[in-house]
């Protein structure tokens, strides 16, 4: 969802872009109401699919053969509810636009020691079969930009908004830390909250002896990361809001959507040259099917015709008191044949018309568009451990 928000972003400055000639422009339609509208049809329709999320949940609890308790909690959490919770850890990245898709929600910033995270990361393919980064590095790096925006939310939108909860918290005393979210979400407390946390999930199950050390990892990377988990385990979250952080946040998420508007622009008229040069081609193509049709109705005239008999009948006889001698039976088929020689001759690319299309798709074209659209996209974000919002 938060690269929906971003789309949202785009539709309305689209929308709005001829002022009163512009739908939403003409009917003052703010930014903000568009969001939030879009944000509600998502919840309604979130909320109204819950029963068949639980359906599917209580059958799997049966498939698994779990104790009673574990059914009765499905079977009660399938009542009517009026909230839901997404922990998508990229969602780190995408607060601003969340919270304009939802004006009301909270989130909760999961935050955990980085070494972990990076051993975890370094080994979730053990899980998932595929692997959230490429490296230790990358491990370390994304674990500094997705906690660097959470910090930067909870200084835009305050404690109201924004919950820190410490990873180390949770496990070493999980009473007070789940009645801290529930304090915080405005929901009561209860023992039974603990129960799943007798269970860990989602565990990379890192073997005990792994080491993440990499000689290839940039130093002052890691150093820069160990020194920011251990500030945010000895430090409280602040309590008052930053107007220049919230500029900030603002400028990031129209950076967002203003990088993909330009990205589709430059894709669309991509797209239109290679159509206007595959279409040159069809073009060019037709003439010559239409050039090559001419020769054969040309050539099969000249064969059925009586002077073809008599011409091949004289040609014989001359090519053998004559052996240099050429014979031409038929001007107009040498004027076709000279036409279509000319009109080859100025179309050598004829023979390589899959040319355009491998430039396209090769890194090293023209304007060396595919590398710039590479470079534009290498800040999308994957999963990680280190932080979860609802």
């Amino acid at each position: 969802m938060g690269h929906f928000a971003v789309n949202v972003a785009i539709g309305y400055q689209i929308g709005a872009a001829r002022g009163d000639r512009s739908i939403l422009s003409a009917m003052d339609i703010r930014e903000d109401e568009l969001f939030a509208m879009c944000g509600q049809g998502i919840n309604d329709l979130i909320l109204r699919h819950r029963k068949d999320l639980e359906k599917k949940r209580e059958t799997r609890s049966i498939e698994l053969k779990l104790e009673p308790r574990w059914l009765e909690t499905a079977s009660t959490a399938a009542r009517p509810k009026g909230r839901w919770v997404d922990g998508t850890p990229e969602y780190s990245l995408h607060i601003c636009g969340l919270h304009k898709l939802f004006p009301d929600a909270v989130f909760i910033h999961l935050v955990r020691d980085v070494d972990a995270v990076v051993r975890s990361m370094l080994n979730f393919h053990r899980v998932s079969g595929s692997r959230l980064v490429a490296n230790e590095e990358g491990a370390y790096n994304y674990w500094l930009r997705c906690v660097k925006a959470c910090l930067k939310a909870e200084q835009v939108y305050g404690p109201d908004v924004v919950h820190r909860l410490l990873y180390s918290t949770l496990i070493e005393n999980p009473e007070s830390a789940i009645q801290s979210v529930l304090s915080f979400v405005g929901e009561p407390y209860s023992a039974r909250c603990l129960e799943p946390l007798a269970e860990r999930i989602n565990s990379s199950n890192v073997p005990p002896d792994f080491k993440s050390y990499d000689p290839a990892t940039d130093p002052a990377i890691v150093e820069e990361a160990q020194r920011l988990s251990a500030e945010i385990e000895q430090t409280a979250q602040p309590t008052e809001v930053s107007s220049t952080a919230a500029d900030e946040l603002e400028t990031g998420f129209q950076q967002l959507w203003q990088n993909a508007m330009t990205l589709t622009d430059q894709l669309a008229r991509q797209e239109q040259y290679y159509t206007n040069c595959l279409s040159k081609q069809l073009r060019d193509m037709e003439k010559l099917a239409g050039l090559l049709d001419e020769v054969v109705t040309s050539f099969a005239r000249l064969r059925s015709s009586r002077f073809w008999t008599f011409a091949n009948k004289a040609a014989e006889i001359e090519a053998k008191l004559f052996r240099d001698k050429v014979f031409v039976p038929d001007r107009r088929f040498q004027k076709i044949i000279a036409n279509y020689s000319r009109w080859r001759a100025s179309h050598p690319d004829i023979a390589n018309l899959d040319k355009p299309i491998h430039r396209a798709e090769s890194p090293a074209s023209g304007n060396d568009f595919d590398t710039r659209l590479e470079r534009s996209t290498s800040g999308t974000a994957k999963v990680s451990k280190n932080s979860a919002k609802t």
